[in-house]
């Protein structure tokens, strides 16, 4: 009988074991490209164990042929809670936009020991109309960042999309923003309302708060220039074209041009330009005109730094930005 017993209680414990490993508790939450670029995934795990750390982790996309699709650099000691992992793109494989059909395998120690795998069936691109995005600034030098500034959002038209001002304080050195975007590319321009101070202003994009999520960083030299723009794409690896001639391109980047020769910046249309409203970043007119002519100057009594300028021809409104 206590053998009987012993053997039970033997097995009951090897299936305890078997049904408690450490891969149950590690969520896999999500994979798609970087909406930065399509040479980098993005893994989002959770790690709800108190014992198993992983250490060292590594993922590795592989396809249904077992050939690696894209592999990570190990960047952690170990997975904690949330965790987002870049996976860099082989080159030369061709980029998935369907659904992508392979696994995702997750190694320890510097990809000596396998751990875990999920098999995986499902698109690599992002199919929602829009997207969560964070436009943000911050100091990353070792003097506080003081002084007031204006900031604004253009789609690939010119168009402005949001804009705002607001202070950085010795109590706070960081600002953002949090929109919803659709895949395309944007310009988020920033511009400083009078002198600023401090050490190392950034402007930053990113899609999360997360430590190594994807973004994209620009400094801001505002001993040489009162005004800066981060152009950045979103999703665009993952926009399909329907009609892949670009012939409608080209003819909007012909429809409008920007001169600067002797010291003047001299805007042209294609049509015949009938009002001209001209606005600082903070939302003052500074300037309107009347051309009725397919060219006009801006004013030469203004200040250096980022103008947005509307026009209206008989196409409609088409505001875009100029910086002088």
């Amino acid at each position: 009988m206590k053998r009987i017993l012993s053997l039970f209680l033997f097995i009951s414990l090897v299936s305890f074991t078997k049904a408690q490993s450490p891969c149950d508790d590690l969520n896999f939450i999500s994979i798609g490209y970087s909406p930065f670029t399509d040479t980098v995934v993005v893994v989002a795990v959770e790690n709800n164990s108190t014992t198993e750390i992983f250490d060292y982790p590594g993922f590795i996309l592989i396809n249904t042929n077992g050939d690696t699709v894209a592999k990570e650099i190990v960047n952690y000691f170990g997975i904690g809670a949330q965790s987002v992992h870049l996976l860099q793109v082989r080159p030369g494989v061709q980029d998935p936009l369907q659904d992508f059909n392979g696994a995702l395998q997750l190694y320890s120690g510097f990809y000596s020991d396998f751990e875990c795998e999920w098999q995986l069936n499902e698109t690599l691109c992002t199919e929602n109309e829009c997207d969560s995005i964070i436009l943000a600034f911050e100091n990353y030098g070792g003097a506080l960042v003081l002084g007031d500034f204006a900031w604004s959002l253009f789609d690939s038209t010119e168009t402005v999309l949001e804009s705002g001002t607001f202070t950085m304080e010795a109590q706070g050195q960081h600002w953002e923003k949090r929109l919803c975007l659709p895949k395309g590319m944007y310009s988020y321009t920033l511009a400083a309302l009078g002198q600023p101070t401090g050490g190392g202003p950034t402007l930053t994009v990113s899609t999360s708060p997360w430590f190594l999520a994807p973004s994209i960083q620009q400094p801001f030299d505002w001993f040489n220039e009162t005004a800066t723009a981060l152009e950045f794409p979103f999703y665009t690896h993952c926009i399909q074209e329907e009609t892949p001639n670009g012939i409608d391109d080209i003819q909007n980047t012909l429809e409008l041009r920007i001169l600067t020769t002797g010291g003047q910046t001299i805007v042209q249309h294609t049509q015949n330009i009938d009002f001209v409203q001209i606005f600082a970043l903070d939302g003052r007119m500074v300037a309107s005109l009347k051309p009725n002519h397919t060219e006009f100057i801006l004013p030469s009594n203004l200040n250096k730094g980022l103008y947005l300028v509307s026009l209206e021809t008989e196409l409609g409104l088409k505001t875009l930005k100029v910086i002088l």
